[in-house]
């Protein structure tokens, strides 16, 4: 099959090449025929020949730079020489990578002639040949030469994984009526996805989101997102091949996006299985949540180079060790972001052991909870009444900060000092302004009383 159709694409080859010779033919003739003359027909036909390839070399020079994307003068060499491919028939494919998704003409997968690729600021491949990786291109555009093959393409967008059961479904149910033996499979699937184990042997299921991204600097490599050739081919390169399946399995290459989401949920599993039940879901209030502790450590290990070992009781050690999941995504290019964990899910009989857990304790930890409330009350009580004794003691005595240390004051000065005090304090405060009104009014009065009075 392949032989056939290497016969077809090279007699269409011919054919255009033909096609162009016998148009020059052509023209040829017509001179001779107007001219008559041998000698001036050969100088005719040479002329003509030098028009025909000069104009063809000005064409193909002047219209190269608009069709491609071409910034400088060795892309625009190149895609002279396409354009040349291309009138000859031996060209190879043209595609265009957006947003890491490939577009390309079902006519262009069979061609191997040299190419073009055409790659937008948030996107980035690696090349090969039947036999050897040649590197990776980015952002912009790339020539191909014959035989080469796209061997992966990479988003340079932070990238989203999720994995875990779906949210309307019971992942620890066996096989429900009218449920399909292939629908109940996947449902298996998904829950064995993130099931994990705690320390006192109880299945418990989640949900799991993972962000992560190439390991590169945002306005990396012409790209906004950032883009290194080093981390794009050690992403392509480093994905795993499961040869038992055929060559046509979009499965038989595992995505180098499932990498830093395995490494979490195996992260998530050894975590989990240093704590119990009990220490999970406590009986009361405490200021540890574990499940924020797990996340925290996952990503400290994904993230950091060194992170504090924990025992098999999930007791913080003082000494650090070397994380091996952070190297191993070092090692393939991907930087990690952050994850969450969310819809924990348990098997029945241990919900409702929860549950009934809940209903025989509420009361005391709703009294215990009452009694810290209570004491929070008073103490905050106290507070706001000690700070009210000194803004009031401020606001009487701020007018007697105004006069020098060498000035003795009698009585009567002292006293309505104060009592100004009061009055600057009261019409300071719209609050106090609104109920202390007729207040405001004695005050003032009082103020003109001592003021004519003799001296006290």
């Amino acid at each position: 099959m392949a032989v056939k159709h290497k016969k077809t694409s090279v007699n269409k080859h011919f054919k255009k090449i033909f096609f162009y010779f016998i148009f020059y033919i052509l023209i040829v003739i017509a001179g001779i025929n107007i001219f008559g003359d041998p000698q001036t027909n050969f100088r005719f036909g040479i002329l003509t020949l030098l028009i025909f390839f000069f104009s063809l070399i000005i064409f193909l020079i002047f219209f190269g730079q608009f069709i491609l994307p071409v910034l400088n003068l060795p892309e625009r060499i190149k895609a002279v020489q396409q354009l040349f491919l291309y009138l000859l028939g031996d060209h190879g494919p043209a595609f265009f990578i957006e947003n890491g998704e490939l577009r390309e003409r079902r006519i262009d997968r069979s061609k191997n002639g040299p190419g073009v690729i055409i790659l937008d600021t948030a996107s980035s491949a690696v090349l090969r040949t039947p036999v050897k990786y040649k590197g990776a291109i980015g952002p912009g555009i790339a020539f191909t030469q014959r035989n080469d093959i796209i061997a992966g393409i990479v988003d340079l967008h932070i990238q989203s994984q999720s994995v875990g059961p779906r949210k309307e479904e019971d992942p620890f149910s066996p096989l429900q009526k009218g449920e399909s033996t292939a629908a109940y499979e996947a449902r298996m699937s998904r829950k064995n996805e993130t099931l994990a184990v705690t320390r006192d042997g109880i299945q418990i299921c989640v949900n799991v989101q993972v962000r992560f991204k190439l390991d590169a600097n945002p306005g990396e490599g012409n790209s906004a997102y950032g883009y290194n050739p080093n981390s794009v081919e050690k992403a392509i390169i480093g994905q795993s091949i499961n040869f038992e399946k055929p060559d046509d399995n979009p499965d038989r290459i595992t995505s180098w996006k499932w990498y830093p989401v395995n490494l979490t949920i195996d992260v998530l599993r050894e975590y989990i299985s240093k704590y119990t039940l009990n220490e999970i879901f406590p009986l009361t209030k405490s200021e540890i949540n574990l499940l924020d502790l797990i996340s925290t450590q996952i990503k400290l290990r994904l993230t950091q180079s060194h992170y504090y070992q924990m025992d098999n009781y999930g007791k913080e050690l003082n000494e650090t060790v070397f994380s091996k999941e952070f190297d191993l995504l070092k090692k393939r290019g991907i930087k990690f972001i952050d994850l969450s964990i969310t819809n924990l899910r348990f098997p029945a009989q241990i919900e409702e052991e929860l549950h009934s857990r809940w209903r025989t304790s509420w009361l005391d930890v709703a009294n215990k909870e009452k009694k810290i409330v209570e004491q929070e009350q008073a103490i905050q009580t106290l507070s706001g009444q000690d700070q009210a004794l000194m803004d009031y003691a401020y606001g009487t005595s701020k007018h007697l900060g105004s006069y020098p240390e060498s000035i003795n004051l009698n009585s009567k000065e002292l006293l309505i000092s104060l009592l100004k005090g009061n009055l600057d304090t009261i019409s300071q405060d719209p609050e106090l302004c609104s109920f202390l009104g007729s207040e405001y009014k004695d005050i003032s009065e009082l103020i003109d009383w001592v003021r004519s009075q003799g001296d006290l």
